[in-house]
């Protein structure tokens, strides 16, 4: 499991908006480019997007599935594959929200999947990887919060 956190000096509304916008993500994060709303209540329990990535020249597409939000705490989704379950999740402190962005494998990936994370066309150290992307996407939020 990775995990980044970070403090920003923004309300926990403000960061919301932010975390829970599927389609804007992709101005935040080195690999994800956005996403589209597919079917249910955008931002909710059981809604599923397809999110766009990249990674050099590979470009792929996840499905997913919003697995629990409390709003302004904690928004999670479920990915098909690999099966990794991504949640932010906002702590109020002082006058700003600590954001924490955590991502875990909870299941098996499929074969492909591994194969394709073993090749290095995706990076090689595919873990790492995606702990240096959320801490940089972190530092996105962080930014144009603040900013």
């Amino acid at each position: 499991m990775e995990t980044a956190s970070a403090y920003i000096e923004a309300t926990p509304v403000s960061v919301w908006k932010v975390v829970s916008d599927i389609e804007g993500m992709g101005r935040f994060s080195p690999e994800n480019t956005g996403g589209t709303w597919t079917s249910g209540t955008p931002g909710t329990v059981g809604a599923k997007f397809k999110g766009t990535n990249k990674h050099g020249l590979i470009r792929w597409s996840t499905h997913c599935t919003v697995v629990d939000v409390v709003d302004c705490r904690r928004f999670s989704f479920e990915s098909d594959e690999p099966k990794a379950r991504w949640t932010f999740v906002l702590e109020p402190s002082g006058t700003g929200t600590v954001l924490t962005e955590t991502r875990e494998i909870y299941a098996t990936p499929a074969l492909y999947v591994r194969m394709m994370s073993g090749s290095g066309l995706l990076g090689r150290g595919r873990d790492q990887l995606m702990q240096t992307g959320m801490e940089t996407t972190l530092a996105r939020i962080k930014a144009f919060l603040e900013s």
